[in-house]
């Protein structure tokens, strides 16, 4: 029979899940921190809670190499920052899904997510006294996790999907064309939202598990892909959203790229311009090369010169005149790829009309 103590489980099959589960959640959580520094803007609040999320969670992952009594304090002390993470994802979600909400639905999402504040306060309490073996309250207040932690999590994915399709103008399949890590971000709300209905069907005990109460990996795996849909897109939903239509626009138009006609490489990738439409700025027009930069005039300016040179060595003797073998210009006549600061501007009273013929 199994004893009512709690304590560090012993089944190896269990022990080798969990130490899994939290080595895969660490080490998640630490590379999606690390994204996060690389990518996020000095100022923006969102960013900040983002990268408070992921530090918050990490600790909750090492509390498997400890042994008894450090066991039961440990766990249960970094399980408050893990419960202050899990409604943090929520303000997070909200933030990030609110230019989609009209302010009657806004004002009622933070609020219900406010609401369920004195109930995280119950469950760092009763996780503490179970896992100290003082009360049994955790096996009453763990089954109602998923109540308190994910429907809206599930609404403001549910309520993304809905958004693309009915006020943009590409479906899912272009946006992954577009943008490779907006469509990263749905492939891991679905993830996300299959493990919570996992997790839920555990707590429940839909089906019979090795591991003892409150430990098991599957709310891991549903939290690590909450956190990368907020880390692999930073900014809130409609902004993303409207650089991937700009971004979309553009390329339909035929205005990323110049044509190979219009550049003087004639390889298409010659002025090609690789840019993050998530990125600051990324909604701005490419600063392309101009034809006509420093290097290329450069360029002409020696050629023109060589080829005066060449005509004030010629057999005709006259100083800046060329054989007409030669094919170059008279040097006091201005070619016309000469830039601006190289013509002499007009004498003062010659007005400036095309002469004629008669």
């Amino acid at each position: 029979m199994m004893s009512d103590h709690v304590a560090k489980p012993t089944n190896p099959d269990g022990l080798i899940l969990e130490a899994w589960g939290q080595g895969f959640m660490v080490g998640s959580l630490l590379i999606l921190a690390a994204v996060t520094v690389a990518n996020m803007r000095p100022g923006v609040l969102l960013h900040k809670l983002i990268l408070l999320e992921l530090i918050l969670a990490m600790a909750h992952g090492t509390f498997i190499f400890t042994h008894e009594p450090v066991y039961g304090w440990y766990l249960s002390v970094t399980a408050i920052g893990l419960n202050i993470s899990w409604a943090l994802h929520n303000v997070i979600a909200w933030m990030k899904n609110r230019p989609f909400l009209s302010r009657k639905v806004s004002r009622f999402y933070i609020i219900t997510v406010v609401l369920c504040f004195p109930y995280w306060v119950l469950e760092i309490y009763a996780n503490f006294t179970y896992f100290n073996n003082i009360n049994k309250i955790f096996l009453h207040t763990r089954p109602l996790e998923p109540l308190f932690r994910d429907p809206w999590w599930v609404f403001t994915s549910l309520s993304l999907f809905w958004t693309i399709k009915r006020e943009y103008s590409f479906g899912l399949w272009e946006i992954i064309k577009i943008s490779p890590r907006f469509g990263i971000m749905l492939a891991a709300m679905i993830l996300s939202i299959i493990f919570i209905i996992v997790d839920t069907c555990s707590v429940l005990n839909a089906f019979k598990s090795v591991l003892p109460t409150g430990i098991e990996p599957f709310w891991k795996l549903s939290f690590v892909f909450k956190c990368l849909c907020d880390t692999v897109v930073l900014d809130d939903f409609k902004t993303a959203l409207d650089r991937m239509r700009r971004h979309w626009l553009e390329k339909k138009n035929g205005q990323m790229f110049m044509t190979p006609s219009s550049t003087p490489n004639p390889s298409p990738r010659a002025y090609r311009v690789r840019r993050d439409i998530e990125s600051p700025g990324a909604g701005e027009w490419a600063e392309f090369p101009s034809v006509y930069s420093p290097t290329k005039q450069s360029e002409r300016v020696s050629h023109r010169e060589d080829a005066q040179l060449q005509g004030s060595s010629t057999s005709d003797g006259r100083r800046g005149r060329v054989s007409p073998i030669s094919g170059a210009r008279p040097g006091d006549i201005p070619s016309p790829d000469s830039s601006v600061e190289r013509i002499q501007p007009m004498r003062e009273g010659i007005p400036d009309i095309p002469l004629q013929r008669m």
